[in-house]
């Protein structure tokens, strides 16, 4: 088969499988419920898209929260935070970084809702105790998943932390909501077989539970 062939043959078999995890999430009692959910915009030919599960997100008036990633405290360092998408078209207007995932452009952040609570990115943001967190769910990306939940990230670490400073966050606000419900999103082949570990410690969160792909 030529490359051309086996290229547009491996996009068809993720386009089956990004459908395939849609309706799994679409069903999931979770999300039906959930009024705010965060969701990564996923890297086009390595993960299993989650565009149709952000559109259908926001056709039903869920506040959608994306991944922002910005200067931390020292020049090399970075933070996530997770900034609102207004509405479709605000998602489709989106430019692709690098790796070729949409991103928030970085004029359009001072204005958006911030899922910690407040406005903007949490750098510059005072809004937290008027504006506690609120998210219901959040769907993470891994490289892998082991058999108890536990993620392999890309190294980075972004999630972990925060997920530990929502937590701080949410501990601070004392709005006595929960935290929310981490689903991972994964292939089939990015979960491990029983017996084999993902090696972990107390900085590193597990998912709640795994939407899998169970199509080939």
């Amino acid at each position: 088969m030529a490359l051309k062939d086996q290229k547009a043959a491996l996009r068809k078999r993720l386009m089956v499988k990004a459908a395939n995890i849609t309706e799994h999430v679409l069903r999931l009692p979770a999300y039906q419920n959930a009024k705010a959910v965060a969701i990564f915009l996923s890297m086009p030919g390595r993960e299993a898209s989650t565009r149709d599960i952000v559109l259908n997100a926001l056709d039903s008036g869920k506040a959608v929260f994306v991944p922002y990633l910005h200067a931390g405290e020292t020049p090399k360092s970075k933070v996530m935070d997770m900034l609102q998408l207004q509405d479709k078209d605000d998602f489709h207007s989106l430019c692709p970084d690098a790796w070729g995932i949409p991103s928030l452009s970085k004029d359009s952040v001072e204005r958006r809702r911030n899922a910690l609570g407040g406005i903007g990115i949490s750098n510059h943001n005072s809004g937290y105790q008027q504006d506690p967190p609120s998210l219901d769910l959040m769907f993470m990306p891994a490289v892998a998943f082991d058999q108890s939940h536990r993620r392999l990230g890309h190294g980075k670490g972004f999630y972990d932390r925060y997920l530990s400073k929502y937590k701080d966050t949410l501990s601070g606000s004392q709005s006595g909501r929960p935290m929310p419900l981490l689903v991972g999103i994964a292939l089939r082949e990015q979960i491990l077989p029983p017996g084999e570990t993902i090696p972990a410690d107390e900085h590193d969160w597990t998912v709640d539970q795994i939407v899998v792909a169970d199509t080939e």
